[in-house]
């Protein structure tokens, strides 16, 4: 019914997109521990990548000089080198596992964080930082388009970044997970092949050959990817880390002003000046500025300025001065207008005409 409301209504009908009941994002993780477990564990994968190189380098020397003169290769150095090879592989495996884990776990946080500074902002949901890892080829586009969301979002409101960019370094470094990606997919090849020839002598010779080299063209690839995602971390890490200490984020204390607009008061639904959310229009001023007020000699008062509060009905009509309504009084109702009655009309005589042509008129006096 309209003018009834459960609770009395606000003193002033701004709009508030995210509040309290609509679940109002907020900063859902800290990325500081993530980001240095997953750095340490990336270096380890680069480390490790490097040391399964040089144990491959070795390795193809000592296949080629087994080809060529088999008389000049000692067994123990071919052992040695599968040794250090296996070796470096599985700590590498190890690694590259504690790393996944962990990456997503940091992907999940910096994406809430982006969401929270710019909410609805972002081509993909937070949900996706997860889930667009396990569907088959599309893994190798949805990842890279949450990734430019978080970059949007982390940077939104520096002067230095382009705000419409996903940022160079995202670029670089998927670039190089997606070549990485291709040339590991060889390299299982590769290893299916030699696995096939392993009971022909010199198939099987040949068959390693290849498979070192595949090795040493995709594992310093993936060295160079590991060291790029060490680079978007500690950028992505570095910029929340401060906006997240100084509580900048959407209606948070320390929200950005949006140039060439004015600072809003806290209440005012879009917080300190915020940039509004996507299908949210902001409507006009906010009720009160943060503006000094002039003193008793036209100087300036120190201090907050005064609360604006809209005038409530009072019993009379009238206005109470801005008291707070009870919110356990019975709900207000819009008074019923009173039904339109029109004027009565006017009575009219009609004269009487008679019927004789001949007859004087009643208003003549006969001449006497």
């Amino acid at each position: 019914m309209p003018g009834v409301y459960e609770t009395p209504p606000p003193a002033y009908g701004y709009p508030a997109p995210y509040g309290p009941r609509l679940g109002q994002p907020t900063v859902k993780n800290s990325v500081n521990g993530l980001s240095v477990a997953l750095s340490v564990l990336l270096g380890l994968d680069a480390l490790f990548t490097v040391g399964s190189t040089i144990g491959l380098i070795w390795r193809r020397s000592l296949l080629t000089a087994l080809r060529d003169h088999p008389e000049t290769v000692h067994r123990s150095s071919v052992d040695a080198s599968d040794t250090l090879v296996r070796a470096a592989d599985g700590l590498l495996s190890l690694t590259m596992l504690g790393s996944i884990v962990v990456f997503m776990c940091w992907f999940w946080a910096a994406r809430s964080n982006a969401e929270a500074y710019v909410p609805g902002e972002g081509r993909m949901s937070v949900g996706w930082s997860i889930g667009g890892w396990f569907i088959p080829l599309a893994n190798l586009v949805i990842p890279c388009i949450v990734a430019r969301d978080v970059y949007r979002g982390t940077m939104f409101g520096r002067q230095d970044k382009r705000q419409m960019s996903g940022g160079l370094i995202t670029g670089w470094w998927w670039a190089s997970y997606v070549v990485s990606w291709a040339l590991m997919l060889r390299v299982s090849s590769a290893s299916s092949d030699a696995r096939d020839a392993e009971n022909n002598g010199f198939s099987y010779l040949e068959a390693m050959l290849k498979l070192t080299d595949a090795g040493l063209v995709a594992l310093p690839v993936l060295a160079v990817s590991a060291v790029l995602t060490i680079c978007y971390v500690q950028t992505i890490s570095k910029v929340q880390r401060q906006r997240n200490a100084a509580g900048d984020w959407y209606d948070g204390p320390g929200s950005r002003t949006v140039p060439g607009l004015p600072p809003m008061h806290p209440g005012y639904g879009y917080g300190h000046g915020a940039f509004a959310p996507r299908g949210y229009p902001m409507a006009g001023p906010p009720p009160m500025m943060n503006a000094p007020m002039p003193g008793p000699a036209g100087d300036a008062m120190a201090g907050p300025p005064p609360t604006m509060t809209a005038p409530m009905p009072g019993p009379a009509g009238g206005a109470t001065g801005g008291a707070a309504p009870d919110p356990w009084a019975a709900p207000m109702q819009d008074a019923v207008p009173q039904q339109y009655q029109p004027p009565a009309a006017e009575t009219q005589t009609a004269e009487t005409i008679s019927d004789d042509p001949f007859a004087a008129p009643e208003h003549l006096t006969p001449p006497s």
